[in-house]
């Protein structure tokens, strides 16, 4: 999911004189019924917000948030973002502070679409230097061109892939908070079937059996998931980017691996 295919520049603003998380909603309510489908319904817009984070806060951490809710009768996404002068508190699971609020009021009955466009968003967001430039934007115009040009890059930088069969992807897991990260790579209904399983390594059981007592020490690791998806290959080089983007090159990484094999047959689908 591009974001670029759902922002729009009246959608945007920056650096918005805002003291509180209330004044935070009002204002991204403001902002996205500039859109025609939400004109007048800037109360409903501002109720739908505050009873999803009455859910839980969306802050995602590094000081971005991304306020969302569905409306119903809706056609399309509004999404858009706002920046604030100063940071926020918004229960942060960091602790951290919230300056970067991307949005998205989405079609009640497109939930699939909705985490697309959510978790685009999120992936965006993770660059370190995306965020600083983010900050740095004075006007809502400027932060529009910033966010639709870093987009379009990414899409342009992207390798041709032609192949259409079917693809099985493994992602192995051991690092908690890089696991939180990847999982949003596949928030999305491109993936056929993408389900996370909880494994236990041999090593965890091998240093209960006494013959094997004394190879490894107390803090063996005990965290490990397995993320598997079918996936599309003309989907996979870009897939794997979006893990990298969030997780650092995997060729670094010891706590990460990929596989991808051939999938030559499947009958059936898998919906949620």
């Amino acid at each position: 999911m591009n974001i670029s295919d759902v922002l729009r520049k009246e959608n945007t603003e920056a650096k918005l004189k805002i003291s509180n998380r209330d004044e935070l909603l009002s204002a991204v309510a403001d902002v996205a019924c500039r859109d025609p489908q939400l004109e007048g319904m800037h109360a409903q817009v501002l109720k739908s917000l505050r009873e999803r984070e009455e859910l839980g806060s969306t802050a995602l951490g590094a000081g971005v948030a991304v306020p969302h809710c569905r409306i119903s009768g809706l056609r399309s996404f509004v999404a858009g973002i706002v920046t604030t002068a100063k940071k926020l508190d918004y229960d942060a699971a960091d602790n951290e502070k919230v300056d970067i609020f991307p949005f998205v009021i989405g079609p009640e009955d497109n939930p699939k679409e909705h985490l697309r466009v959510l978790s685009g968003m999120a992936r965006l967001l993770r660059n370190p230097d995306t965020r600083k430039a983010i900050r740095s934007a004075a006007s809502g115009s400027e932060l529009f061109q910033l966010i639709t040009g870093l987009d379009a890059e990414g899409v342009s930088g992207a390798p041709s892939d032609t192949a259409c069969s079917m693809k099985m992807l493994h992602v192995f897991v051991r690092n908690e908070e890089l696991f939180n990260d990847i999982l949003q790579v596949f928030a999305s209904g491109e993936f056929l079937g993408a389900m996370v399983l909880e494994a236990h390594e041999s090593t965890e059981y091998m240093s209960g059996i006494p013959v094997f007592a004394g190879f490894w020490n107390s803090d063996l690791n005990t965290f490990n998931r397995i993320i598997t998806a079918v996936v599309k290959g003309s989907l996979v080089n870009q897939t794997i980017r979006n893990i990298e983007y969030v997780c650092g090159a995997l060729k670094d990484q010891s706590d990460v691996m990929v596989t991808v094999s051939d999938l030559h047959h499947a009958i059936g689908s898998l919906d949620y």
